[in-house]
């Protein structure tokens, strides 16, 4: 057996331990997981998991970073429409980065179960 396939074997029964199930799409069980971790508050401000991200000064790809996002749980503020992106809209997410900055995230960096989240405040 070549030592991938062997990898992949042993790291496919670890998950089928540890979850009592096969995850049905290995690339998409993170945001699925952690989609169910998010909620809209009182406020309007979602909490969600999310990925690394450069923070923009506006909802397109071109627009200057002005922070970086490396936490793996945050708020976001609000949301809008800018750039469509590889998570199949155009919806962007509003926040405050880690190195005190703050600005726009596509909505693919999100791990949300629907964009926009209900009951967020539109930007």
């Amino acid at each position: 057996m070549k030592l991938r396939t062997f990898l992949a074997t042993v790291v496919t029964g670890a998950a089928l331990a540890a979850t009592g199930s096969a995850p049905a799409d290995a690339g998409a069980a993170t945001p699925q997981t952690t989609a169910a971790h998010c909620y809209v508050d009182s406020n309007g401000t979602l909490h969600c998991a999310n990925g690394a991200s450069e923070l923009r000064s506006q909802p397109h790809f071109g627009a200057p970073v002005v922070s970086r996002l490396d936490s793996t749980y945050s708020y976001f503020s609000c949301w809008t429409e800018g750039d469509p992106h590889s998570g199949g809209n155009n919806i962007w997410y509003y926040t405050d980065g880690d190195d005190g900055g703050h600005g726009f995230l596509p909505a693919q960096r999100v791990f949300t179960p629907q964009d926009p989240m209900p009951g967020m405040y539109h930007c």
